[in-house]
């Protein structure tokens, strides 16, 4: 019987060091994957808030194609505007997302203004009218600049 309780007692530390061993092992990978489970989920967020830019970007163009509802492209406008300041935190500056959407705003903001003043159109000079005209070209095919942009961005697959 003495050597049974020898043989428990010198046992017991090792039985207790390998059930540690064991433990930590199972603690670590638990926190290794909830480790890899928050860096998806950041990952897929940062994509969620960079597509909701580009759905904003996306509503305010198709507005501004339109020309005519001046009260929808300006309740738009605003959103589009969060987007727009947005976008400097939410990608790269080298990017050049930021400064794309910067001369966007800028053209729409100098087409709406020469629409919203002079009418008819007529009485500007060719000058203005020239610019005028180079700019609603421009923001006509400004989803293709902007699909090529946030392309990178938007591909979740290989974020």
């Amino acid at each position: 019987m003495n050597c049974w309780i020898e043989l428990i007692v010198r046992t017991v530390p090792i039985v207790t060091a390998v059930a540690t061993v064991i433990v930590a092992v199972y603690v670590a990978k638990i926190s290794g994957q909830q480790w890899r489970t928050n860096q998806e989920k950041l990952r897929f967020d940062l994509y969620q808030r960079r597509f909701e830019i580009y759905l904003r970007v996306l509503e305010f163009h198709l507005a501004v194609l339109e020309w005519r509802d001046e009260p929808k492209l300006a309740v738009l406008h605003v959103p589009f505007l969060k987007a727009f300041c947005e976008s400097k935190f939410l990608f790269p500056k080298e990017s050049g997302i930021y400064d794309s959407l910067r001369d966007y705003n800028e053209r729409v903001a100098r087409v709406r203004a020469v629409k919203s003043r002079i009418d008819p159109v007529g009485d500007i000079s060719q000058e203005v009218r020239k610019k005028l005209i180079e700019d609603q070209i421009w923001i006509k095919d400004y989803i293709g600049i902007l699909d090529e942009k946030l392309g990178p961005y938007l591909n979740f697959h290989s974020m």
